[in-house]
């Protein structure tokens, strides 16, 4: 057992390096949000068709601080504190607003994803808010309080548990999120369908896991880079004009 810890500890260092290196080497702007170009819905037009698309935001990062090494209850204590952090302010140049028709912008109840939102789109759109959207739930594995580790590895092994369908008492299932999932899928469906372009600021794993579903109901990743702070998941769908 603790050889596959250590193991799952390098992997999750890795990682987050790699992630590191990449979010300090990005272009502006990081993520575009704009509706189809009116030429090609004018062409799609003549053959009955229309395109639509699905944004997958995650939101910006939580100003909250992170230590590197903690007990159980300490990261159980970080994770509780994360989901109440108002986020940094917004470099706006990370993210280029550039839609010609009304919309209404989907968020999650978590502040992150609020505050986000309103950083973004709350001048100029409706936004609104629903616990559908929220991220999936975590609760580390409880430990004797002597063991320190990565938080990042609390929250891995803790993760992987509840994946298992073994960590989840007191909060939603695996399974419980996975008809989550669904249900958030196809009201961004529903929303596309009816204005053209649905955006949502969510979070990691669930933009990962919505996304995963409309894959699967036909759609098509154009960018995938909603796992990440602004980053946004694209997918469109041709879909007949009635």
């Amino acid at each position: 057992m603790l050889k596959f810890i250590l193991r799952f500890a390098i992997v999750i260092n890795f990682s987050i390096a790699v992630v590191f290196a990449q979010q300090t080497s990005c272009d502006f702007p990081f993520t575009s949000v704009e509706d189809v170009p009116e030429f090609i819905q004018n062409e799609l037009s003549e053959a009955g068709q229309l395109k639509i698309q699905i944004y997958l935001i995650r939101h910006a990062k939580p100003n909250l601080h992170k230590r590197f090494l903690s007990s159980s209850v300490q990261a159980q204590d970080y994770v509780e504190h994360y989901n109440k952090a108002p986020i940094h302010e917004i470099d706006l140049n990370m993210v280029k607003i550039d839609l010609k028709k009304p919309h209404q912008i989907y968020c999650s109840n978590l502040v992150r994803s609020q505050e986000t939102a309103l950083s973004l789109f709350g001048d100029s759109y409706v936004i609104v808010s629903d616990r559908i959207f929220r991220e999936f739930e975590l609760k580390i594995v409880r430990s004797n309080s002597i063991v320190q580790l990565p938080l990042d590895l609390w929250k891995g092994v803790s993760r992987l548990f509840w994946l298992l369908g073994c960590n989840h008492e007191g909060i939603e299932s695996h399974e419980e999120a996975k008809e989550r999932v669904v249900w958030a899928a196809d009201n961004l469906e529903k929303l596309a369908s009816q204005e053209e372009t649905a955006i949502l600021v969510g979070h990691g794993m669930i933009n990962a896991a919505i996304s995963k579903e409309l894959r699967k109901r036909g759609w098509d990743v154009i960018c995938k880079k909603g796992h990440r702070n602004l980053g946004a998941t694209i997918l469109q769908k041709n879909i007949s004009k009635e």
